[in-house]
């Protein structure tokens, strides 16, 4: 049956690749490809498609990898082995594990081929492991028995506890050819390491894609093919939207067949590494192939792979979209003088004031920790205790609109109070009493944050920064920002989350509709990811958490300051600034 398998599995491989001779690329897609296009199959892809065929069916339980801690035992106990640093010369001349030769990525690695023993172990190691995974696959299809190192030179082998007693600063050198090579496998291999020169100053470098190239496209509505290789299981509890599915091992060379030849696919797995062995394959058998870099990202890689950059996937748009599906009715809001009268009433609470830390020192609700909005938002996660209600206040309630979402994501029980300290908590008689200055500290670690959603939020304020001089600052935009954005007639979309009777009785000219609800949720999907969003509610409250939605799925998102206005809120928001409206 193996057999059969196999031989059916090489049928499926040559027949795709026949068939396909005829396919092309989009015109319009500048990036450099190995699109086949209208010319001739080379003549040697029969050999190649066999040993690739081959690579997979008879993959051994290692997958062509050796952990980083095994590979320097090895290093340490002085085995009989060949290894290989794809790295650049300078990093090589800097330090390498000790006799280890240097074939920097590209056409010096089939360039070194017959000068490698072919009757020992070869290990291979670059920067991450994700092009030492490339490597790896072209040295087996060449007749090797290599295997790279888990996680390369930088997040693998340096991380071993006493790494520095088997790195060497001494060149090795090869003379003599001493293994013959398949002609046709020679061929092949030359032409994949000569295209890199060709994707060399495009987003495929390397035959890999960033995590924020890889988001533009998505972004861009570009055709192409995302193809995940982790397993069923965790495909299943969580991937990136859109990926098809072909999970990583000895039967998927058969699924290479159903992989389209006319578009760009993007390869990922965990880390990146069985990605690059795939991608490898994939370019060898006529296909525009290439790997995200760092892969879907796990905590041994970051800061490379798509979770560790805190992009969106299916998990975390499942969560926001629970958010609004599970809605409360108190709509993740508190009144002000509801909120006093807990605290009057010592209440097993706890309360955030994310103002800045002068305004906090200045007074503040008793019991209140401080962080400041920003960053020390998503820094003080785990310090906060999960198992009582949560209370977050800002100045008018718009940041504290956006804070809350972001707790609630994080496993938080998180209200924000209504039209925050400025509007809300000090209009109260009486407040004063309950105003302190003794500054509270957060504690020791009491929360476990999951790893994607801590990321996702630490990218999420880290982001702050980068608007902060601009009109977008904290998320928002000014009243006469947007009435100059009206009037210059900018290409942005504009989104009013108000009723349907509200948005009928007056609207801000152009604005669309998507009422605030438990259903809202499902109207995002229509909303563009190439256009700057505008949200505006009716103070700025709901419309903070729902630019916290959008920025986290992706969408370029922004709340108007103090929404379309209230009579509590003045002079924030648009009609308190006397800006025109429809109906």
């Amino acid at each position: 049956m193996k057999g059969l398998k196999q031989t059916l599995s090489l049928l499926l491989v040559l027949l795709m690749m026949f068939s396909a001779v005829a396919c092309s690329k989009d015109a319009e897609v500048a990036e450099p490809s190995m699109d086949l296009g209208d010319s001739e199959e080379p003549a040697d892809m029969g050999v190649v498609g066999e040993k690739v065929d081959a690579y997979f069916a008879n993959m051994p339980e290692h997958i062509y990898k050796i952990g980083q801690e095994d590979f320097l035992d090895l290093v340490a106990a002085g085995d009989d082995m060949t290894i290989l640093d794809i790295r650049q010369a300078d990093a090589y001349a800097e330090g390498h594990v000790k006799g280890a030769v240097n074939a920097p990525w590209g056409t010096a690695i089939s360039d070194i081929l017959t000068k490698l023993p072919s009757d020992k172990p070869l290990f291979v190691y670059c920067y991450s492991g994700q092009t030492a995974g490339q490597a790896v696959h072209t040295l087996n299809l060449a007749g090797f028995d290599a295997r790279s190192v888990n996680l390369g030179y930088v997040f693998g082998i340096s991380k071993v506890e006493g790494y520095e007693e088997l790195v060497d600063t001494v060149a090795v050198e090869l003379s003599d050819d001493v293994t013959e090579i398949d002609a046709d496998v020679q061929a092949a291999l030359d032409d994949y390491y000569a295209g890199l020169a060709d994707v060399q100053d495009s987003k495929y470098a390397n035959y890999k894609i960033s995590e924020d190239n890889l988001e533009a496209m998505m972004n861009g509505g570009e055709d192409f093919y995302l193809l995940s290789i982790r397993s069923q299981s965790d495909y299943d509890m969580n991937h990136i939207e859109g990926a098809e599915l072909l999970p990583w091992g000895n039967e998927m060379a058969a699924g290479f067949a159903n992989l389209p030849k006319n578009k760009t696919i993007v390869v990922y797995c965990y880390s990146g590494q069985t990605a690059g062995q795939t991608v490898a394959a994939l370019r060898l058998l006529g296909y525009d192939a290439v790997s995200l870099n760092g892969g879907f990202g796990v905590e041994a890689n970051a800061p490379h792979g798509w979770t560790n950059h805190g992009k969106p996937t299916t998990a975390l748009n499942e969560a926001i979209a629970d958010y609004f599906t599970n809605m409360p009715a108190h709509i993740y809001k508190i009144a002000q003088q509801e909120f006093l009268d807990l605290v009057a009433a010592n209440e097993d609470m706890t309360i955030l004031d994310i103002r800045q830390a002068s305004d906090y020192e200045a007074g503040h609700i008793r019991g209140a920790i401080n962080a400041p909005w920003g960053t020390a938002v998503s820094d003080i996660l785990s310090k906060l205790p999960a198992d009582k209600p949560l209370f977050v206040y800002c100045y008018s309630g718009q940041t504290a609109g956006q804070a809350v979402h972001t707790l609630n994501l994080a496993g938080f029980d998180a209200r924000s109070v209504n039209l925050g300290y400025v509007f809300g908590i000090s209009t109260v008689p009486g407040y004063e009493e309950y105003v302190d200055t003794v500054a509270v500290e957060a504690g020791e670690e009491v929360t476990e944050i999951s790893r994607e959603i801590q990321t996702a939020l630490d990218f999420y304020y880290a982001g702050l920064a980068d608007l902060a001089d601009t009109r977008y600052a904290n998320y928002k935009i000014s009243e006469d920002n947007l009435e100059a954005m009206i009037n210059g007639e900018e290409d942005f979309y504009l989104l009013s989350i108000r009723s349907q009777s509200d948005y009928d009785a007056g609207h801000i000219e152009g604005a669309e509709l998507l009422p605030w609800g438990n259903d809202m949720a499902a109207g995002f999907a229509n909303l563009p990811k190439d256009k700057t969003i505008v949200v505006y509610c009716y103070s700025g409250q709901t419309a903070g958490q729902t630019v916290a939605a959008l920025r986290l799925m992706g969408y370029d998102a922004v709340s108007l300051n103090g929404g379309f206005g209230v009579e509590a809120n003045a002079p924030h928001g648009w009609t308190n600034h006397d800006k025109p409206v429809v109906q």
